[in-house]
Parts: C-alpha cells; structure tokens; sequence
C-alpha cells in the first residue's frame, strides 16, 4: 500500500518539476569565424502551452557587437512547442571569446543559458600576390576661413542696413506722429488750463506742483507767442520785460491783465518757496486769473508780418534739416563703428591679412577662393587642378601645344607645354643613345628651360634642380629658383619665384611651369594645390 502511493505521489510531483523547470539553451553555427563575419547566436527552451516566455532584448556580450534581433521562432514538437530567438553578432578583433550565459524569464523566473566560446581569426594575407604600399604621411590642412569671413562681413554689413532702416522707419513715424499732434500755442495753453481745473490740491506738496503747472503753462505760453524768454526767467525779470514790450508798443496789455499775472506769481512763489498754503479757492481763482490772461494776451497780439512769417517758416525748416543732419549723422556714426569692431573682431579671430585681402580682394586670394577645375590637357593626357581653365594655344601644330591660364604679366602664371620630339631627333638619338648619358640629357633639357624663360623676357635666373615625385608617384625633373620679369602695370623689374616641372618621355617632354610675385602671401599655396594634383592618365 506504502509503495503505491509513493509511486503516484513521484508520477505527480515528477511531471509537475518537469512543466515548471524547464532547460535554457544556447549554441551558435559556427564557433570559429573570420573577422567581420556575422555570428548568428541561438537561445531556445523546450515548454508547454501554459508557459510564458520572455528574451531578453539586449544581451550581454560585451565586447562583441549587436547587430540584430530577429522574431521569436516557434515550433510544435507533440505536445510541447520549442521556442527559439535569433541574434546577430560581430567582431572586428581576433582572439578567443565567451558568450556569457544570458537571462530567460520563464513565468517571471528567470532561468541562465550556458556559455558559448567563439573563436574569430585573422584574414591571411598573401603579400607576394597582394602589393602592399606604403601609409602615406598625414598632411596639414590650412583652415579656410575666407568663406566665414565674407559671411561675416555681409551678416554685419546687412544687419547695420536693417537697423538703420528700422531707425529712421521709426523716427519718421514719430515725427508724423508729432507733426499731427502738433497744436497752437494759445489752445494748448488753454488745455492745459481746463486740465488744473479739475484738480483740487490740499496739502502744501499739492499746492507746490499745482502752482508749479500753472506758472510753468502761462510762461511757456508767453515765450512762444511773444518771443520772451520766459521759463529762465525769475517772476520780477518777467513782468519787467512784459512792462518793456508795452512801453516799446510792441503788446498793448492793460494794467489789470499785468497786475492779475503779478498777483499769481507772487503767490506762486510764496507756496513754492516759503511753503505757504493758500485755500482751495484762492488756487481756483488764480487759474482763472491766468486763463483770462492767456486770453487777453492773444487778443493783443500783433498780426505777424509776411517777413515774420518767411522769417519762422525758415527757421522750422532749418531746425528739421538740422535734425535730418543729427539723424543722419548718429546713422553713420553707428554704422561706422559697428563695421570697425565687426572688422577688429575679425581680424582677432581670423588674423590681419585675411580679412583685409577678402575684403579688399587681393589678386591670388581670389583664385583661391574661386570654384576650381579639374581638366584633362594633351597628350599623354595630363589631369590638373587650376583655378582658371587653361587655354590652348599651338605654337606648332606637329610638335608643340601650349596651355596657359592669364599672362605672364598676371599676378600668377601657368603654363603646360606639350612638346614632341622630331623624326630625325628621334632617329638620331637612337643611334647615338648609347653615347649620351643622363646626365647630359638633363643638362640639356635645363638649358633649353632656361631659353624658354629667357625668350619670355627673363633676366637674373638663379634656380636649383632635383627629381621630384608628385603625389600619385609620378617621377619628374623640378627646376626651381627666382627670375626678374618686367611688368608693365608696375612698370619696373619684379622678382619672381617660378618652379618647372617636366615629365621626358620617348616621344617627347611635358613641362608645367607656375611663376608668382617673390611677395605674394599665396602663390606657395596655389603652387602646392596644383602640383599635388597632377595626375597622368595613362602611362607613358
């Protein structure tokens, strides 16, 4: 009896360990790779339909790189289905590595897979088939700041235009604004008056601003309209000149009108400087004092004459161009200033002599900074990098080509000729090729550069020769030194830097020939961009 319950309490509790603790496993293709091959990586596990499964999507399997997560593959095996996940892997390093175990969450719990060792190998390399050449050396680069200085320069130039234009946008609007708003002396004063009205001061500061106001719109009233200076002066200075202008006939005032504005300067004066306080109704009354003498004073004023009229209009049209020149001058004063600390900025950052020969566009700088072409010229064609694209000329349809780019009298000069070698110069250096050596035939093509410069009016040559291989590997001959050619815009001898390149050949010679002003900052830069760039399109 004991045995039988023992085997069906195993039977059940054995199936159950069986459902619930299911094997995480884990393999790869292949184990030993190349480097740069793709490694395709498995997990898959072995479970029944009530199982939720979960991989994990980033692994950890550092150093290696991930490259891919592919779907959940499922299967149906009786009844039990296997789940399989896919993953691609990389390496760019040789050696021996492990996959570590990765986490399966299998019902929430999570369950380790074993560890993987992948082998990743070196590629052979034959080099008796394969030419290896050599690491070419790292070059420096001048940083071109031409560009960002002209931008710069415009961004400056325009925004002082689109300032400037806001401004007087703005202070024409003002004065338009002004203009309509503009209202006669009389009536303003009058205004201003209605205004104090509504205001009933009780304490000595209200009184003092009150009385201040009131003063200060019969005073500005009085200089407008009878040309008095008024506001500067003191009350007794301003009754003396009103006393002055009516004796001279010049405004016929009545005694009561100058006795009535006496009494509210007095008064005015008594509150602001010995802080005396009048009742509300005194304050009252002097303004309507005053308003009767804003009054009785327009009443009596002279008709202006057609002199006096000429005479003011101009003078207001005096002070508006004077005003124009103000603004015009603030205007040209900010732009001025702004360009010289934008250009001060400038020069800082990017150094004197390029920001003054972008602006001022130095010859040669503007060749740089031109868009250049890449062509192909002759035969053997040769492939060159020039600012300008050259121009043929034929000195002799049968033996020579000439490409040039300008004059020699040209800030910067090119040339590349294509010469060939006669029929009987050919026959007769086969003959005596034996005879001549190298060193002779180097001495020869010299002297016959020389003649080329000298026939081009070249005087003073002093020059340095050497065998010189350009960029691509081309071998060449490179002649170079300083020479004098008279320049008809300066009008005297300029000395000159020159260098020749020439690439001998069977058939004939190609010469390339750069000549620049001993003085000029970026002939060097312009001579090195193009000799690095030639190129020979077939071999010779």
């Amino acid at each position: 009896m004991n045995f039988f319950r023992f085997t069906l309490i195993f039977l059940v509790f054995g199936k159950v360990n069986c459902q619930i603790m299911p094997k995480v496993n884990s393999g790869v293709v292949s184990s030993t790779i190349n480097i740069g091959e793709q490694i395709d990586y498995f997990l898959n596990i072995e479970v029944d339909s009530i199982q939720r499964i979960e991989f994990p999507e980033e692994l950890q399997i550092a150093p290696m790189e991930l490259l891919e997560i592919f779907p959940t593959d499922t299967q149906k095996i009786k009844n039990k289905y296997l789940l399989t996940k896919k993953y691609a892997l990389i390496q760019f390093d040789s050696g021996h590595y492990k996959i570590p175990p990765q986490r399966v969450l299998v019902n929430g719990f999570s369950k380790l897979s074993d560890s993987v060792k992948i082998e990743v190998k070196d590629i052979i390399v034959d080099t008796f088939k394969q030419k290896l050449y050599q690491i070419k050396p790292l070059q420096k680069v001048r940083k071109n700041y031409d560009d960002l200085i002209k931008r710069s320069v415009y961004a400056v130039i325009i925004a002082l235009i689109f300032i400037g234009l806001i401004y007087l946008t703005l202070v024409y609007q003002r004065k338009s604004s002004e203009r309509k708003k503009i209202i006669p002396p009389f009536e303003r004063a009058i205004k201003a008056l209605k205004e104090l009205e509504k205001r009933n001061p009780e304490i000595q500061e209200d009184f003092k601003t009150y009385y201040s106001e009131l003063t200060q719109v019969v005073r500005r009233y009085i200089e407008e309209e009878i040309n008095i200076d008024a506001l500067e002066s003191t009350s007794d200075q301003l009754l003396l000149k009103l006393e002055l202008h009516k004796q001279e006939g010049k405004l016929d005032l009545e005694e009561l009108t100058i006795k009535n504005l006496k009494t509210v300067l007095r008064t005015a004066d008594l509150v602001k400087f010995a802080r005396a306080v009048p009742d509300s109704g005194a304050a009252k009354l002097d303004r309507q004092l005053l308003e009767d003498v804003v009054i009785e004073t327009k009443e009596v004023l002279p008709e202006p004459t057609i002199e006096e009229l000429k005479a003011k209009k101009n003078y207001k049209e005096f002070l508006r161009k004077e005003k124009q020149k103000k603004i015009l001058k603030w205007v040209l004063s900010s732009i001025f200033i702004l360009s010289v600390s934008s250009i001060i900025l400038l020069i800082l950052i990017f150094g004197y002599y390029p920001v003054r020969d972008t602006l001022f566009g130095y010859p040669t700088k503007k060749l740089i900074n031109n868009e250049w072409f890449n062509s192909q010229y002759g035969s053997p064609p040769i492939k060159l990098l020039t600012p300008k694209i050259l121009e043929r000329k034929i000195i002799n349809p049968n033996t020579s080509t000439l490409f040039i780019m300008d004059s020699i009298q040209s800030k910067y000069y090119i040339e590349l000729l294509f010469e060939k070698n006669d029929k009987s110069d050919s026959n007769e250096n086969s003959q005596g090729n034996s005879k001549i050596s190298g060193e002779e035939k180097t001495k020869k093509i010299i002297n016959q550069t020389i003649e080329r410069y000298q026939s081009q009016g070249a005087v003073n040559i002093l020059m340095d020769t050497d065998n010189y291989e350009t960029s691509s590997g081309l071998p060449t001959l490179k002649i170079s030194g300083t020479l004098d050619l008279l320049k008809v815009k300066d009008d005297e001898m300029v000395r000159c830097y020159f260098t020749t390149l020439i690439i001998d050949y069977d058939k004939g010679r190609v010469s390339l020939t750069l000549i620049y002003n001993k003085d000029d900052r970026y002939g060097n830069e312009i001579s090195k961009k193009i000799i690095n760039s030639i190129e020979l399109i077939k071999e010779l």
